[in-house]
């Protein structure tokens, strides 16, 4: 008797063709972009949101150091661009953008009897130096206080050695302690207004800030010692890397700050500071306008409101405000910088702004990051 045997079967084995490489290929790369997409978003929106964390601190530093001493920061900058009534500083000297600046008086200022800015009656330099007002060095000189007591740091360094003088009669030493913000006084400028250095002449000069020294070395030998009592301040914000200070070389035909970073130019020590955004840009401060150098004196016959580069891409309902009209002769502004005594800025994720008109095709003024103070 047989027994059954099962059937043989040969097993034919084949490999992938060429269309599923192709087709698993393809998965693979789409989950590989979307990992990348989601990784740069993902890194993107950390440093949006670290940006508005420093931008949120210097907001707070700005209200403290008010509170102090009477005024918000002014505007530093270089007195042939904008408002000061001693023009002339050399363009790429130490202290060519750590000068005190104010605003010139509009050629046609509004009428006395109110109702705000009469626009139509600002002539063109007006509109254009209005949007110049603002300063990429004030932050880090009024709240971080960099540089040697030669520039505005609180104690006075003797030439060559570093040390502190001895002589508790000598003004220098009444300026200890070396560390913290030495008080720019009632001018903001550290006396270079309203007490300048007798040998250096020139209003609001970063060369005429009066401060005080025990070499004639130091170069401040004709300093004398009204301005230099006071307590220290600050610093009110804290850096917690050399890349988040960079130090300043020039603007770019827009204004865009240029920036380099530490060890890419030589004397970097010497270049005036600015403070950076997590983006590799610097955070650009603005304030209303005060008169006849006084930071006191606020000048109210304009707003943050006419700064272009402030207002936003698009309005809520009852948002938006009349103002100074851009290059596209846009009135369009926000309710927030009218109101506002400062204002903050960030380039954001693309580094770029449109200092002259609100809404751009190319949309550069779309990623800026704006805080605004009381």
């Amino acid at each position: 008797m047989g027994f059954a045997r099962p059937v043989q079967r040969s097993v034919i084995r084949r490999g992938f063709t060429v269309v599923e490489i192709l087709v698993v290929l393809g998965i693979v790369i789409g989950v590989i972009s979307t990992l990348i997409v989601g990784l740069g978003y993902g890194a993107r929106r950390a440093r949006i949101a670290n940006t508005e964390f420093l931008m949120n601190s210097i907001v707070v530093g700005l209200k403290i150091f008010s509170s102090e001493t009477g005024y918000m920061p002014p505007i530093l900058g270089v007195p042939s661009q904008v408002g000061s009534p001693d023009p002339g500083t050399p363009f790429g000297q130490l202290g060519w953008c750590r000068d005190l600046l104010w605003r010139r008086p509009l050629t046609s200022p509004p009428p006395p009897t109110g109702g705000g800015p009469d626009y139509a009656s600002w002539s063109a330099t007006d509109r254009q130096n209005l949007q110049k007002w603002c300063s990429a060095t004030t932050i880090p000189e009024y709240l971080l206080g960099l540089g040697d007591r030669s520039q505005d740091g609180y104690g006075v360094i003797m030439e060559g050695t570093g040390a502190l003088p001895t002589n508790t009669n000598t003004p220098g030493y009444r300026e200890q302690p070396a560390l913290g913000i030495r008080n720019p006084g009632s001018d903001g400028g550290w006396g270079s207004l309203l007490n300048p250095r007798p040998t250096k002449p020139g209003k609001g000069r970063f060369d005429s800030r009066n401060l005080a020294s025990d070499v004639p070395a130091t170069g401040n030998a004709d300093s004398t010692s009204a301005f230099l009592r006071g307590k220290s301040l600050g610093p009110y914000l804290e850096v917690k890397s050399d890349s988040e200070i960079g130090g300043l070389t020039g603007f770019q035909s827009d204004g865009t700050p240029i920036v380099a970073k530490p060890g890419e130019i030589n004397n970097f020590d010497l270049a005036p500071k600015c403070l950076l955004d997590f983006f590799g840009k610097p955070i650009i401060y603005y304030r209303r306008g005060y008169l006849n150098g006084d930071p006191r004196a606020t000048d109210r016959s304009w707003s943050l409101a006419d700064i272009v580069a402030l207002r936003p891409q698009r309005f809520g309902p009852g948002e938006d405000v009349d103002a100074m009209p851009d290059a596209n002769n846009d009135y369009g502004a926000s309710r927030a910088a009218l109101s506002s005594e400062f204002a903050l800025l960030s380039f954001g994720p693309d580094q770029r702004w449109n200092p002259t008109i609100r809404a751009d095709t190319e949309g550069y003024n779309e990623d800026n990051i704006v805080r605004f103070g009381p």
